[in-house]
């Protein structure tokens, strides 16, 4: 083996220091810890789909066996699975890890299991060189969903967004959601709505471990934020979300942070070098002449072939990011996202997972297997759906498909257009909708901002670009929600903005619940550590958001006027959707929980609880804020969604 270059030392040593202030005192047994997880992830009413995830020392194996056994009320039943190992070799000259140092994964289904029942699965490993004993076994409890809410049945959901494993070192967010689990109500699912992990923070890390080893660092990130790395020198364990996890099946959406802050938009820190910061900034200025040019319904070429990340400009403006375009950094968030949460489009057509690094060669890796002359076709699932028959719940990925313009008519969008058709035919057919989003759906466009605040909406934009920063998709979107909903009551469910609230659109009926953050990522980014005055000073230009609480009770979110097409008129002069309640300023963590009920045929009722997680560590729920709402599917209008009730728990 060639010695390191001056400049691989420097990363080597950058690398340790990194371990150092994470408190890895050891050498590589130490930098990430073996054993075995299994989480279940979605589930239909005969099956559970598992991952499965082990981390082995001194293993030279490509491939491990595994057995996974379901047994209790939801069946019994036994599959034998391989686990398929992630590659990241070529990132040990930087990090100093062994050969044998390996992370083995898979996805498995196990069907032919009874409706709405609970059970417990169990996973085995067959032995393999390096596998300690006691990481051979492994369990999760597992649950089927019924094929629809029974008259007398009830299904309760937890929701919540954002968890920094860096600022949950005292397990805050275990210990409250057992309490929530044992002494409030288990959920039956958990619907969680993006940053699971934030993958670019903190700075210290970010800057020094994630340099140049992407796959690792985002491997650590995951690995500690799914409970299963012990944490700083007195090797205190770290449970991170591993108690949630481990209850129940899971839906996934992801957010910038599972990329990084603002993806895909441009970060300077991503790149990791000051002469990719220069090729970075020339390429910003290439596309914004190339906007500048552009005629607004003039086409946009597509790239002749899928496969390499598009160097026309225009094509970077107006298109998808590609995923490879950020070479390892964004490929790297596609493939662990792929594997810790949602299974890839791959994974599920083919049952085979990701490989990382192993795969970079594969000629038929997406998008070099999409058709030629289009645009490449999405790695990850961009709609998921629970179909509960008269309940209809879809998850709709409004990040990854983002087009780096946000103004243009035709092309600038957060998502394809055949993927709002899909969920506008589903919410065409819903006699009850839950919409899930990584973010808020009651946010005035961008427009109507810039018109009501131009100083405070450019700032806004400027700092994190959102859905309601796509004028026209956002309208079209609205515009066909309002129509295939048709007076019939809907939910909307979001993340990301670290405040939690209970808003109401009553002329839609519209419910919107917002849970955000379980653990407030603290440190952040390297961009907010750096420029932490000055966004502060921003936010208190961008509206007062500094000094006020915009959801407090009565606070108005949006008119819903200004989320439709201009020139569609309101319904009512007063036609505006408003917060009913919220935990209040200083981004208190919490928890979420959606329960439906459903006491005759036509009527369900909606139970929507937002608990701090303070109180919940303490062992109780005040402070909590609780709305009850009647929703009726023989009626439309106002009339089908009752007037909410609110419950406040003061602290």
């Amino acid at each position: 083996m060639n010695e390191p270059t001056p400049v691989r030392r420097f990363q080597h040593a950058l690398f340790r220091i990194g371990q150092w202030l994470l408190g890895h005192r050891g050498g590589p047994e130490g930098d990430i810890e073996p054993g075995l997880a299994v989480v279940g992830k979605d589930a239909g009413p005969r099956h559970v789909r598992l991952w499965i995830g082990t981390l082995v020392h001194g293993c030279d194996a490509d491939t491990l066996t595994a057995t996974v056994t379901v047994t209790g009320g939801a069946g019994d039943a036994t599959v034998t699975t391989t686990l398929l190992r992630f590659g990241f070799d070529s990132e040990r000259a930087v990090t100093g890890w062994k050969p044998t140092t390996r992370f083995f994964h898979g996805h498995v289904v196990v069907d032919h299991l009874a409706p709405d029942a609970w059970g417990e699965a169990t996973v085995e490993l067959a032995p393999a060189p390096g596998l300690r004993e006691e990481h051979c076994r492994a369990s999760c409890r597992v649950r089927t969903l019924p094929a629809r809410i029974p008259v007398g049945g009830a299904l309760t959901a937890l929701v919540g967004s954002c968890y920094d494993a860096d600022t949950d070192s005292t397990n805050a967010l275990d210990t409250a959601f057992r309490t929530l689990r044992d002494r409030v109500a288990a959920p039956d699912l958990t619907l969680l709505t993006g940053d699971q992990v934030y993958a670019d923070a903190p700075a210290k890390f970010y800057g020094t471990m994630a340099r140049r080893t992407p796959r690792t660092y985002g491997l650590l990130e995951y690995w500690t934020s799914w409970g299963m790395q012990t944490y700083g020198h007195r090797r205190r364990v770290h449970k991170g979300m591993g108690a949630l996890l481990r209850h129940g099946p899971h839906w996934f959406l992801p957010d910038d942070h599972e990329f990084w802050n603002n993806w895909p938009h441009a970060s300077v820190t991503a790149r990791h070098s000051y002469a990719n910061i220069a090729r970075a900034g020339r390429g910003g200025l290439r596309r914004r002449l190339a906007v500048l040019r552009h005629e607004s319904g003039t086409e946009v070429p597509v790239p002749e072939d899928p496969g390499p990340p598009p160097s026309d400009p225009l094509v970077q403006s107006y298109h998808p990011v590609h995923p490879d375009e950020w070479d390892a950094w964004g490929r790297a968030a596609f493939d662990l996202f792929g594997s810790f949460q949602t299974p890839s489009v791959r994974d599920r057509d083919t049952g085979r997972i990701t490989r990382g690094e192993l795969d970079d060669t594969d000629p038929h890796r997406p998008p070099r297997h999409d058709p030629r002359g289009e645009v490449h076709r999405p790695l990850n699932q961009v709609v998921q759906r629970i179909d509960l028959d008269q309940v209809q719940v879809v998850l709709l990925d409004t990040r990854t498909r983002r087009t780096r313009q946000t103004e243009d008519p035709r092309y600038s969008s957060f998502v394809d257009d055949a993927a709002v058709d899909r969920v506008l035919a589903i919410a065409a057919d819903a006699p009850v909708l839950v919409l899930v989003s990584p973010q808020p759906m009651l946010v005035p466009p961008y427009r109507t901002r810039l018109r009501e605040r131009p100083i405070g909406a450019r700032v806004e934009k400027a700092l994190d670009v959102g859905i309601a920063d796509y004028p026209d998709q956002y309208a079209r979107l609205w515009d066909g929600l309002v129509t295939a909903r048709d007076g019939r009551p809907t939910v909307t469910v979001g993340g990301d903005i670290h405040s939690s609230y209970v808003g109401h659109a009553p002329s839609l009926p519209l419910l919107e619940v917002v849970s955000s953050p379980m653990s407030l990522v603290a440190g952040s980014t390297l961009f907010e550590t750096l420029f932490a005055m000055p966004a502060r000073l921003f936010r208190a230009m961008s509206g007062g958001s500094a000094t006020r609480d915009p959801y407090a009770p009565g606070a108005p979110l949006a008119r819903v006027g200004d989320l439709r097409s201009r020139g569609v008129p309101l319904l009512r002069p007063d036609d505006t959707a408003v917060s009913l309640d919220g935990l209040g300023r200083g981004n208190p963590e919490a928890l979420g929980l959606l329960s439906l009920s459903r006491p005759e045929e036509h009527r369900f009722v909606l139970t929507a609880a937002l608990h701090r997680r303070a109180s919940l560590v303490a062992g109780h729920t005040r402070g909590s804020r609780e709305v009850t709402v009647e929703l009726r599917t023989d009626r439309r209008g106002p009339e089908a969604m009752g007037v909410p009730e609110v419950i406040r728990r003061e602290p």
